[in-house]
């Protein structure tokens, strides 16, 4: 056999063994949809982290505003308008990936519920929000009562991430049952 014919073949079996082993690997991969279970083992589940990472940005961004409200005569009216964007977009984002969960547990009236019981604390923190904006824009700006209103909505955020970190341990725990089965 000539070297050409030997260099062709040898091409074609090294191009086959590269593609068996394409393809062998493309068919164990996943195809990206998922059950809601099968999405909660570990740290994986997405709308679970970012309901939690939005809530914990609130709840840190109202702790400074009232450390900005205790220690300035009056509030800026810049910075209560920055505020007031910056946490409603916070707690509008929560509550998409709250509607992500419910969507996704619809099948699982325990933790629907738990959802539903996080999604109404969120709407009394949507409202606090501004209720304490309004306290801080007021003509006859009262520090005491502004002080009040951050202390609530702190209080309300503070609720609704233990409720939430709990419901996560619940249900990592519970999937993580399921998946090892």
């Amino acid at each position: 056999m000539n070297a050409t014919i030997r260099w062709v073949l040898g091409a074609s079996a090294a191009v086959t063994l590269v593609l068996i082993g394409v393809v062998g690997s493309a068919a164990g991969q996943s195809t990206g949809f998922r059950t809601a279970g099968e999405k909660i083992t570990g740290q994986a589940y997405w709308p679970g982290r970012a309901v939690g990472r939005y809530v914990e940005s609130a709840r840190n961004y109202t702790q400074e505003f009232q450390s900005y409200v205790q220690h300035a005569p009056r509030p800026e009216a810049a910075v209560v308008q920055e505020v007031h964007r910056t946490l409603g977009g916070y707690l509008e984002e929560a509550n998409k990936h709250l509607a992500a969960m419910k969507k996704d547990f619809a099948g699982d009236k325990e933790t629907l519920a738990a959802v539903e019981g996080i999604e109404k604390d969120l709407a009394k923190a949507v409202e606090q929000n501004k209720v304490m904006i309004a306290c801080c824009r007021e003509e006859k700006f009262d520090k005491a009562v502004a002080m009040t209103c951050c202390t609530d909505l702190g209080e309300q955020l503070a609720k609704i991430h233990a409720t939430h970190v709990a419901l996560m341990k619940k249900l990592s725990a519970k999937h993580a049952a399921v998946s090892a089965k």
